[in-house]
């Protein structure tokens, strides 16, 4: 029933919104009751929510679009020594509500309690996913998004424990590398994304891809082989000059 829904959304999402001016399709949505039905709709044509400074859902679908490719991303070597010291238990899907709402404790935040809300459904539909860092049997890191087809957005991410996200950022792309998804969208370049190998890609390109990739099936799993084994297969990159907290893992989210 459920897959069913998503191929009609998916069908059906470039006819029910019209063509033309992003405004235009800006206009359709906001039109529309924000629910997880109009968040899979907005996605399959490339648009996100973001809440306003009152709080009021808008969708954005900005001109250049930043992704992390599945097949180039890098680890570097502070967080391979990280992996290898299995200081943290990486669990999926086990603690999603807890995720979000550590994702939106900041003083600032996008993540408004209607989005939260939606977002929760999403993961109850099997669309929201969520990587966790647990440490002596406390969640200490996280990171979720939205997964549809071979198509993964991140959302945001979390740590209590320095290293905790990162560490569930690594596992989420050995799960997307290792269950062949084709693209994955971090919305926002950032300083934080930049370390893991962020591209900028134009909007026709992106939306071309995305279609790609909402069309085939796959699975969110973790692969048979633990990440510890599987990082060295990641290139190098630069060793982090500091150690700040990224507030999400998307740039301005």
């Amino acid at each position: 029933m459920l897959a069913g829904l998503l191929r009609r959304l998916i069908r059906s999402g470039t006819r029910y919104i019209p063509d033309g001016e992003i405004a235009a399709q800006q206009a359709a949505l906001k039109s529309l009751e924000f629910s997880p039905e109009t968040v899979l709709r907005a996605t399959a044509n490339g648009f996100f929510p973001m809440p306003n400074r009152s709080g009021k859902i808008e969708w954005r679908c900005p001109a250049k679009r930043a992704l992390i490719p599945v097949d180039a991303f890098h680890i570097r070597k502070s967080l391979r020594r990280v992996i290898r010291s299995r200081r943290f238990e990486v669990r999926i899907d086990t603690a999603f509500d807890e995720v979000i709402a550590a994702c939106a404790e900041r003083p600032e935040t996008w993540i408004t309690p209607q989005l939260a809300d939606v977002y929760r459904k999403l993961f109850r539909m099997g669309n929201a996913r969520s990587v966790e860092a647990w440490q002596n049997g406390e969640l200490v890191g996280g990171v979720y998004g939205l997964c549809i087809g071979r198509y993964f957005v991140s959302e945001s991410q979390f740590h209590r424990v320095n290293h905790a996200g990162k560490v569930c950022f690594a596992t989420l792309f050995e799960i997307l590398r290792a269950n062949n998804f084709l693209l994955h969208d971090v919305q926002y370049p950032s300083s934080f994304l930049s370390q893991f190998g962020t591209v900028e890609l134009e909007r026709g390109e992106f939306q071309r891809q995305l279609s790609l990739a909402l069309a085939q099936p796959a699975r969110f799993e973790l692969p048979s082989k633990t990440i510890e084994r599987v990082v060295d297969r990641f290139p190098n990159a630069t060793e982090e000059s500091s150690g700040r907290r990224c507030e999400t893992a998307s740039a301005s989210r």
